[in-house]
């Protein structure tokens, strides 16, 4: 299976953060990684490939090298993209209409989730005798619709714009009163074949049902929803196999390891947030495992680096003003270096010089990304983990364009570059 069909399948398989999380399980125990969970002891790791995962939806996997681990190579990501989710008590009726609560995740585009055949996926919390056991949810035919009106009762919106209320304008149609009640704990019920009063809570999400494809004129493009940021953490988990497989694996007895965090699009301040202290307590057992002093792991973390993977902003031929002269990326013209003087980004120049040497050794064309000095700039995991740890940082990303929109645009050539560059960034020596 080449890198884009594999993305595309991991896309498909990954309509939340939950999924997305078991879809790189999948990948990694198909490497031979081994589960770890935070409650059992590591003293005695051995040198292999390990992951653990928390909460379902964050998950950090690496490399222990033979001997001290002297530094660390860390890509991370994250697993959340803006989408529209359920409220607790989401089922009411109105004029006729049965109807979803939902609210508004993050920034998302919302007139992109107007009339596109919606479906819903998640978590379901199941009472079993041993206690709440959460379980995944999908539903992937077309379900829901959130219906724009008609422009004949809104003759000025092509002129004036269209305005959307979160709360009024966005609630999806689930079907008909006339067709009999509704509870969307019976449909999960029913998905997973369950009594419906077993279900004791759930965390849905819509998704777009529409599959991601490849396309343009010669194939070179890339539809799909949640490639922000799905596609970086599809591009660190398969760097992270192939360096596990290589010779070169823990050179200089450095440790490669990917970090994929939850709601990094809603500030990253969770138990699964890149500002938790998850990636912390496993870096600090791994470098004190067997005993090993505080100031070995302080040692190891001032022999560190890290990756912030996250999309980058492509040019945008129809909106190009917005975008900083001679600071345009393309698409399929290779990975995307992000800085910014107010450190949205957390790129230096001693980690700018790292990646772009890199690409030079590796033959990889790079990009630079800069936002216009009168907009203001998003930001990444880049500059909380910079700051959790202490360790120098470059954020890094592929082009697109419709970021944060329910259906997406990409590069197909940049995948496969990206993975090179993760891949030999876990080479780089201590």
């Amino acid at each position: 299976m080449s890198p884009i069909e594999d993305l595309l399948a991991f896309l498909s398989d990954s309509p939340t953060p939950y999924h997305a999380v078991a879809s790189v399980v999948t990948r990694l125990e198909a490497a031979s990684f081994r589960a770890l969970t935070e409650k059992e002891p590591w003293e005695e790791l051995l040198p292999g490939r390990y992951y653990v995962s928390h909460e379902g939806s964050a998950l950090v996997a690496f490399v222990v090298p033979e001997g001290e681990i002297r530094g660390f190579r860390i890509i991370g990501a994250h697993t959340d993209s803006p989408n529209l989710r359920l409220k607790p008590r989401p089922e009411y009726t109105k004029e006729g209409y049965l109807q979803l609560g939902v609210e508004v995740y993050g920034g998302a585009l919302l007139n992109s989730w107007l009339d596109r055949d919606l479906s819903l996926a998640g978590r379901a919390l199941v009472r079993t005798a041993n206690g709440p056991e959460a379980r995944l949810v999908r539903m992937d035919r077309p379900r829901l619709r959130v219906p724009q009106l008609a422009i004949h009762l809104d003759r000025e919106v092509n002129e004036k714009g269209l305005v959307l209320n979160k709360q009024e304008h966005l609630a999806p149609v689930l079907g008909l009163r006339s067709s009999g009640e509704v509870a969307i704990k019976a449909l999960v019920a029913d998905a997973l074949g369950v009594p419906a009063e077993d279900i004791a809570h759930l965390d849905l999400m819509l998704h777009d049902s529409l599959p991601p494809a490849q396309g343009g004129a010669h194939e070179e493009l890339l539809f799909a929803a949640r490639l922000d940021n799905l596609a970086m953490c599809h591009a660190a988990t398969s760097a992270l196999v192939k360096a596990a497989a290589g010779d070169g694996v823990g050179a200089g007895r450095t440790a490669p390891m990917i970090a994929l965090f939850d709601h990094e699009e809603v500030g990253s301040q969770s138990a699964t947030g890149a500002e938790s202290h998850f990636l912390p307590r496993v870096l600090e057992r791994l470098s004190r495992r067997r005993g090993r002093s505080f100031d070995a792991h302080a040692r190891a973390l001032a022999s560190s680096l890290c990756l912030s993977a996250d999309m980058a902003h492509a040019v945008h031929p129809n909106y190009e003003s917005r975008h900083e002269p001679r600071h345009k990326p393309a698409l399929n013209g290779g990975p995307v270096l992000k800085e910014n003087a107010q450190q949205r980004y957390a790129t230096s120049a001693r980690t700018a010089t790292l990646v772009e040497e890199l690409c030079r050794t590796l033959d990889i064309p790079l990009q630079h990304y800069v936002n216009r000095t009168d907009l203001p700039c998003g930001s990444t995991i880049g500059p909380i983990t910079s700051t959790l740890l202490g360790v120098a940082t470059a954020d890094v990303g592929n082009p697109m364009l419709s970021m944060h929109s329910c259906r997406e645009l990409a590069g197909v050539h940049d995948h496969a570059m990206m993975e090179r560059l993760m891949t030999g960034f876990f080479a780089v020596p201590g």
